[in-house]
């Protein structure tokens, strides 16, 4: 029932659908007004459906482990921890990434997240409290580098969510076939620990039902001088992430302006 009362108040109000149906324009995607309309339509009822389970997650965070119906390549992870390895986990804004969150600190993988706290210090405080509930330890973006490289060098997991606009001091990159800027920090970290970059993602079947799939480490050439090493690495972790979106469109999060910063 909340699910609904959700899906419609989010359809009546229609949050950031300027900025959605933009973001959808001049992308790899049919140039259809239907099918942004109906994409659109998607997000609402996927982000309804987000808020209804992280409600019941808040209560009982195992929950998660019987929503969790479908894994693919758990085995990777698995060996990382038998290694004592630490790693880039890579996702975004797709899926239910606090669900994902909240089934890797279940499982008992050894993860912490990169996070920027909301500008409301009661939401912020609220999100907090669930992280705590779930078993999630969080890193702020304002200290990122030298405690995450830390972190990663001693076995832990950072889920890094980077799919959106990365600024000024981001790297210039394509993005569903539209120009970007696009955050390094996943490949910056990787570089500096020589830990490896896994793909993990969370996609719902039905409503308290989802797949993650975990797919094998990005790999690189390893040649050439630092800096093209981190622009060839920025570029794959886009195209990994865009292969992610365009297998369900209509669980991304389209609200964000992720094309806002543009290179000459």
């Amino acid at each position: 029932m909340s699910a609904a009362i959700f899906d419609n108040l989010l359809c009546l109000i229609g949050p950031r659908k300027k900025v959605a149906l933009e973001n959808m324009k001049n992308t790899v995607f049919p140039d259809s007004e239907e099918w942004r309309q109906k994409t659109l339509a998607g997000v609402y009822r996927h982000i309804a459906w987000m808020l209804a389970e992280y409600l019941v997650l808040v209560k009982d965070p195992s929950s998660v482990l019987d929503w969790v119906v479908e894994v693919e390549g758990e085995h990777i992870l698995e060996q990382l921890v038998q290694e004592k390895k630490g790693a880039i986990i890579l996702t975004g804004h797709l899926g239910n990434w606090e669900l994902l969150a909240a089934w890797l600190c279940q499982k008992g993988y050894p993860l912490y997240a990169v996070v920027r706290d909301p500008d409301d210090k009661d939401v912020a405080k609220l999100i907090e409290s669930y992280r705590c509930r779930v078993g999630l330890r969080t890193l702020k973006k304002k200290s990122i580098m030298k405690e995450s490289v830390r972190l990663a060098q001693n076995g832990a997991f950072l889920g890094l969510l980077s799919d959106q606009d990365g600024g000024h001091t981001g790297l210039p990159s394509l993005f569903l076939g539209k120009e970007c800027s696009t955050v390094n920090g996943p490949a910056a970290i990787s570089l500096m620990a020589h830990v490896p970059i896994v793909p993990v993602i969370s996609y719902r079947i039905a409503p308290f039902r989802h797949q993650i799939i975990i797919s094998s480490p990005l790999t690189f050439s390893g040649v050439g001088k630092k800096k093209e090493q981190l622009e060839g690495m920025t570029r794959s972790v886009d195209m990994t992430l865009e292969k992610m979106v365009i297998r369900h469109p209509e669980q991304w999060l389209w609200l964000h302006r992720r094309w806002r910063s543009r290179f000459p």
